[in-house]
């Protein structure tokens, strides 16, 4: 996968990055105008990362980065899906035991809370870092 940025920041080993649109989104094809791009002007919806590389780049430089999309997509599935199916069978589960709707209202609060715990500590458990890769 890859997206253009914009450098904001260098230090001695990283470089920040702003994302960067240089065409229009994949909804409609309008650079501006839409209400999407007006929800993304009202709510800053810039991303700020860091990245350690060697690559000789100054501030304003437009750069290309590329990540793996795979671990994207694994990591991406963890967060999501964990808590929603830990909110089911919590749910479910509370539902079952005490046929109350004030139990199955903590058994999802509860299942929820576990969920996002747990995808927490599965993606800590998989030391994952991002390789990236910059081309200006």
């Amino acid at each position: 996968m890859s997206e253009k940025g914009i450098v904001v920041g260098i230090t001695s080993k990283n470089i920040s990055i702003e994302s960067y649109r240089d065409k229009a989104c994949s909804l409609c094809g309008q650079k501006k105008g839409c209400g999407n791009s007006l929800w993304g002007k009202l709510l800053n919806h810039k991303k700020v990362i860091q990245i350690e590389t060697d690559e000789k780049v100054k501030i304003g430089d437009i750069v290309n980065f590329h990540y793996d999309e795979k671990l994207l997509l694994k990591i991406s599935l963890i967060i999501y899906f964990f808590p929603l199916i830990s909110l089911l069978i919590f749910l479910g589960l509370a539902q079952y035991l005490f046929d109350e709707i004030l139990f199955s209202i903590f058994g999802m609060i509860f299942g929820l809370i576990f969920g996002v715990w747990s995808s927490r500590m599965q993606i800590s458990a998989m030391n994952t870092k991002f390789d990236i890769t910059i081309k200006k």
